[in-house]
């Protein structure tokens, strides 16, 4: 289909957003094939690496995953050998899922497979490559707040330190939700009066 010019505007940030989650996708999908995984899954397998075992319940929290979603790559994975689950001390009620040593060589062989791209994506973002960064992670903490998604399970990036939500004072998820709706009503508010 051929684009039309004359009527033609800037994209929302949210279109961007799709956009380049289809093709972070392919890319992905692309350069994990010979693992026999997904970007998607890949993107649990990192997690687990990153974090070490945690419930489902709170990999959803930190995902926005549905949990049927969880609990189906939980199912994939553990036919592969590559995720294990044991008693959640803290709850009997509750399992922890952790990667297998398996599951963590499978992490490290995408791991390796993605760092031979990164130099191209982060040369074509420079200079703007950390400020990027950080935009995405501010997008990360909006939209998080949106949809009432737990905070990051990752440190923040160098900058990210003082901004609104990061600091000691923080707000909570439910404080944020409301200066959003607040947000949301003031811009209702002037568009209507104007």
């Amino acid at each position: 289909m051929q684009r039309n010019s004359s009527t033609s505007k800037p994209s929302s940030v949210l279109l961007d957003v799709w956009l380049l989650t289809h093709l972070t996708t392919n890319l992905l999908d692309g350069m994990l094939r010979e693992l026999a995984i997904t970007a998607d899954e890949f993107g649990l397998y990192s997690l687990l690496n990153e974090l070490g075992p945690t419930t489902p319940t709170q990999v959803a929290r930190w995902t926005g995953m549905a949990p049927t979603t969880v609990s189906g790559m939980v199912r994939r994975f553990t036919a592969r050998g590559h995720l294990a689950q044991v008693a959640n001390p803290e709850d009997a009620r509750s399992r922890l899922i952790g990667l297998t040593d398996e599951g963590r060589r499978v992490a490290r062989d995408g791991n390796a497979r993605l760092a031979e791209v990164m130099p191209d994506i982060l040369g074509a973002l420079e200079p703007h490559a950390a400020a990027t960064h950080l935009g995405l992670r501010r997008l990360d903490r909006a939209l998080r707040t949106l949809v009432g998604a737990a905070d990051r399970p990752d440190q923040p990036l160098p900058g990210e330190s003082g901004e609104p939500g990061s600091d000691a004072g923080q707000l909570t998820a439910a404080q944020q939700r409301e200066v959003q709706q607040y947000i949301r009503w003031i811009r209702h508010r002037d568009a209507t009066s104007s």
